[in-house]
């Protein structure tokens, strides 16, 4: 075995060299050799693709990004490879889907920034992609940035309004009417969803147009089972490693004070809430209730607040995100104990007894109340 890594290393050294020196038709039958050594390797698919890109070979370089993506759990540069090989093909809706997980699994590793930059690129080029405008609308909403928010709040009910999901289009007019009461844009918005998607579509409610590619040639469709799906996978799988507010209950280090077993869990909880999948129940609020991503924006906030120590500012958004709709166990549990913090303690009592419903705390909170 240690033979076989040795063997694998020198011809991917050979290929990797002869790759520098731009020498493609050399440089490929060591990938090769490497690959059939050790096929489930992310090196050697990479150093293959690049061969190919240099030969012109797009479309079986877009084949050897994609394993190298899949089995290095997510290489960050080997997903913007694949994302840009899929652009230059014309493949544009694939692209943008590749741009929208990448900007997920950037999320996850609290890189927001670079998560919104991919997130902005997707829609450029895929401008009906309801999760990109969705991921925007909460991060910017966290962000206050309020016409950023309302912009995105109104590509999303546009979508859903395309998608002959009225009550939903509107509810999304609703976030952002909270969020700028007169702006003339929501008021109209909800005029032209209330008499019909063609008015909507007529008005120039459409996103601009994407971007030509560089390299024009007829789409083709990814496989259910393509890049996107599998980015996301790795997302988690990754945060399952790296995260440890995702650390899986077995991997844990055991602990004998359940006060702080149960401080992890509601932040597990609360981190994970944000990257749950909306569904139809978290649509279908009242007037007065918040959307999941205006909840989900709050969250945000809050954890941004609680982890510069700012406990008062993060109590006023978990307390707007609870009178909004939320209801989860974690987020009771870290109320009350910021609660207990600020001396607070029938309003912490309240939080806890809520808290309690799910009987993971009850150890916990048997503890801070004896």
């Amino acid at each position: 075995m240690a033979n076989d890594r040795a063997r694998y290393k020198e011809v991917l050294r050979v290929g990797l060299a002869y790759n520098l020196e731009q020498r493609w038709q050399e440089a490929m039958p060591y990938f090769r050799a490497a690959i059939a050594e050790f096929p489930n390797e992310a090196m050697p698919y990479a150093g293959l693709g690049e061969a190919c890109f240099g030969l012109k070979q797009i479309d079986r370089a877009l084949d050897c990004y994609k394993l190298a993506a899949r089995y290095s759990r997510g290489e960050m540069s080997y997903l913007k490879r694949v994302a840009d090989l899929q652009e230059r093909l014309g493949r544009l809706t694939d692209a943008g889907r590749t741009y929208m997980a990448v900007g997920e699994l950037l999320l996850r590793q609290r890189q927001l920034d670079e998560a919104i930059s991919n997130w902005e690129r997707a829609i450029r080029l895929e401008p009906n992609l309801l999760g990109a405008h969705q991921r925007l609308a909460m991060v910017f909403q966290r962000q206050n940035n309020v016409k950023g928010a309302v912009r995105e709040y109104l590509a999303i009910a546009r979508i859903l309004q395309m998608q002959g999901e009225k009550n939903k289009a509107l509810q999304m007019c609703r976030a952002a009417m909270r969020l700028d009461p007169d702006n003339p844009d929501v008021l109209t918005a909800v005029d032209l969803i209330r008499r019909g998607a063609e008015a909507f579509k007529d008005e120039g409610y459409e996103d601009e147009p994407a971007p030509a590619p560089e390299q024009p040639a007829p789409p083709a469709a990814e496989p259910a089972d393509g890049i996107a799906e599998a980015v996301r996978q790795m997302a988690q799988a990754l945060e399952a490693e790296k995260q440890t507010w995702q650390t899986p209950e077995a991997q844990r280090p055991a602990t004998h004070d359940p006060v702080e077993a149960a401080k992890r869990l509601a932040q597990e909880q609360v981190a994970e809430e944000i990257f749950r999948d909306e569904d139809d129940d978290d649509m279908n609020v009242g007037e007065n209730q918040l959307s999941k991503l205006e909840r989900d924006a709050l969250i945000g906030q809050a954890m941004d607040f609680q982890g510069r120590g700012f406990t008062a500012d993060a109590l006023k958004c978990y307390e707007k995100a609870v009178a909004g709709g939320l209801d989860l166990a974690g987020v009771h549990f870290t109320m009350g104990l910021m609660y207990q913090q600020q001396q607070r303690m029938a309003d912490a009592r309240r939080a806890w007894t809520r808290a309690a419903q799910d009987p993971v705390y009850r150890p916990a909170l048997q503890e801070l109340l004896g």
